[in-house]
């Protein structure tokens, strides 16, 4: 388990003092792949760098497995160091060594056997799909093939923790797809924890199951990708997932909304899992005097857990949309008013 307890952090540079971040508190458990989201400049590789002590707290502590590694000393740091397994934005990796060479840089570094080596790079090859690569040269591989010997090199020493900083902004949207395919393998088949640092949504949203989302040094909001994505609180966080989850009417038919002389209210419905659209809308048609129309659905699966969102036209009087409105809460449906 990965504890951050009230970190911050101050950088001092010629014109002044710099928080990156501020009384960051976050518990990231064994198993999870937990995304930490934010624009440039957020401080989310600053706390991913915390992780193995590159970086350390000015206040506060981060935790792995119950040490504090920003207290340890260099040898002991340097056994936990082993166990945390880290990939790159721009992969670096050693232009003048064979593919096969790059991933046994580690091994080398902890003087393992050579046949031990011989046998981890193999491996390591057959699981990331590029066995026939290990004697060409990086200059050689396309991106795609470029990360996955980074994330093979990160394996090579069996780690725990695997910490991914922007693992996949260099990348076009299919290898995207294929990198983060991989590191769910990952997760799955080795129980390896993930972190995941990236300003793209689209990848919390595919492959993490918990999220934090950061803003100026601070962590503003976080939880479950499910519960976060179908109840965002916070604007940032708002924006963030509207950009994959939309619910914003179109400005055509907000338009058309505008000239409607009749009463009516918007509102927006979440649905998550099994719960039926068709019968609740059949329901309120038959039970209220009140006519329905939707006028927006999205619908999106998290998790495994269906996440639908319609925004619905409700004309009739103001008593009977709030009857309405008490008849889907009392359905387990999450339900707020929309004002144009």
């Amino acid at each position: 388990m990965i504890v951050f307890k009230d970190v911050s952090k101050t950088f001092r540079t010629d014109s002044g003092e710099v928080r990156a971040l501020q009384h960051i508190g976050l518990t990231i458990r064994d198993g999870d792949i937990q995304g930490i989201i934010g624009f440039s400049g957020a401080g989310k590789s600053t706390l991913l760098r915390m992780i193995n002590a590159l970086e350390v707290p000015t206040e506060g502590h981060v935790e792995v497995d119950g040490r504090k590694v920003d207290e340890l000393p260099r040898e002991a740091l340097r056994q936990v160091r082993k166990k945390i397994g880290m990939i790159f934005q721009q992969f670096n990796l050693l232009s003048s060594k064979t593919v096969y060479d790059n991933i046994a840089i580690p091994m080398v570094l902890n003087k393992m056997d050579m046949d031990v080596i011989d046998a981890r790079v193999k491996e390591l090859l057959r699981f990331v799909g590029l066995s026939d690569k290990a004697q060409v040269y990086p200059d050689q591989l396309s991106g795609g093939q470029k990360q996955r010997i980074g994330i093979a090199r990160a394996l090579a020493t069996n780690p725990s923790i695997l910490l991914c900083d922007e693992a996949t902004s260099a990348l076009d949207p299919e290898t995207t797809g294929s990198i983060l395919e991989l590191l769910g393998q990952i997760n799955r088949e080795m129980n390896i924890t993930i972190v995941v640092v990236t300003h793209e949504i689209n990848v919390v949203r595919r492959i993490c199951n918990r999220v934090a989302v950061m803003d100026h040094g601070r962590m503003v909001e976080q939880g479950s990708v499910l519960e976060v994505f179908s109840n965002p609180q916070q604007e940032m966080t708002k924006r963030f997932v509207q950009t994959v989850i939309p619910d914003k009417i179109p400005d055509s038919i907000v338009r058309s909304l505008k000239k409607e002389t009749r009463n009516y209210k918007l509102l927006k419905l979440r649905f998550l899992g099994e719960t039926t659209t068709e019968d609740l809308f059949y329901a309120i048609n038959r039970k209220f005097p009140v006519e329905t129309g939707i006028i927006f659905a999205s619908c999106n699966e998290l998790q495994g857990t269906a996440l639908g969102i319609f925004i619905v036209e409700a004309i009739g009087r103001d008593e009977d949309i709030a009857a309405v409105r008490k008849y889907i809460v009392a359905h387990n449906v999450q339900v707020q008013e929309v004002v144009l």
